[in-house]
């Protein structure tokens, strides 16, 4: 088999959206959106020029954005994690992070973020520490430490703690390909969704970024080396969002014999159409020691210890 490669720009992307991965998933951040501040609608498609085949094809922004504001009041309006207004909260840790999600998996990405966040928040009372296995941005640990803090007013971030190296994806194998080529020479070249060192956000970004809990601990490093370095504590909720086989198969090979009665392990990416090798990697794990599991409408899958 030849050098892994990515999946070309001209390709179907495999996110489902019907558009070519450089338009979609691939494409580069554009013009801001007319809704000028909202993180929810800000990385749109570069703006084409006037005239041209892809300036017609191009959606009416304003109207998409407003539509989307529209389905996301409708959907997340009074909607509450723990003590506070989930979609208020949504925003601002969006915006503090400065992470962008593209309009056609907005509604998606806020429903995520609302599971996790009331998973997080069920898991308060049970004793024990709580993880976050891949980081970016620090998007959803500011989230979770948000809803903790408004059920402890006084929650600086102690017992939470957050893994990553800081600097991007390790190195995809087989199980993380979403497609392959066939080369003139019969060959096989695996399509990966991302490459070796993308997604990488510095850690003292994030550690701005989560300046309101200085008690937060962060692990810098690659899985499965770095988890050694946890304190050997029971664990009662864990967050995986590591986009790749390898590191979600360690995480799950070192928490779930962690985890404390009724802790929970929430996938960020069980079916993901750009990252398979998280779902294969639970699949591999949960099936053969028959652990149920739920997976969700969202692409998240949900472990519960001694359910």
């Amino acid at each position: 088999m030849s050098t892994p490669d990515r999946i070309r720009r001209k390709d179907p992307c495999p996110c489902g959206s019907g558009k070519r991965y450089k338009h979609c998933c691939g494409a580069e951040s554009g013009a801001a959106s007319a809704a000028a501040g909202n993180p929810i609608a800000s990385a749109t498609s570069r703006v084409s020029a006037p005239g041209t085949r892809a300036a017609a094809d191009e959606p009416d922004r304003s109207r998409a954005t407003a539509l989307c504001d529209y389905h996301l009041s409708v959907l997340f309006d009074g909607v509450k994690a723990g003590g506070l207004d989930f979609y208020a909260t949504y925003r601002a840790c969006m915006e503090a992070s400065r992470t962008e999600v593209r309009l056609w998996k907005a509604l998606r990405r806020a429903q995520r973020a609302y599971n996790l966040a009331r998973y997080f928040h069920r898991t308060l009372p049970l004793p024990g520490a709580r993880a976050e296995c891949g980081v970016l941005r620090g998007f959803s640990a500011l989230l979770v430490s948000k809803v903790a803090r408004s059920v402890a007013p006084d929650n600086r971030g102690a017992g939470l703690h957050l893994v990553d190296s800081f600097e991007g994806l390790s190195l995809p194998g087989p199980h993380d390909a979403i497609g392959t080529d066939t080369l003139p020479d019969g060959s096989v070249r695996f399509q990966y969704g991302a490459r070796q060192g993308d997604l990488a956000s510095p850690l003292e970004r994030v550690r701005n970024v989560l300046r309101e809990f200085p008690e937060i601990t962060f692990h810098k490093g690659w899985i499965p080396e770095v988890l050694h370095a946890l304190p050997e504590t029971p664990w009662a909720f864990v967050h995986i969002d590591v986009d790749l086989y390898d590191p979600t198969l360690a995480c799950l090979e070192y928490f779930v014999p962690r985890m404390a009665p009724g802790g929970v392990i929430v996938n960020d990416d069980y079916a993901s159409p750009l990252f398979p090798g998280g779902g294969r990697a639970w699949d591999d794990y949960c099936g053969p020691r028959q652990l149920v599991t739920a997976a969700l409408d969202t692409g998240q899958a949900v472990l519960v210890k001694g359910a």
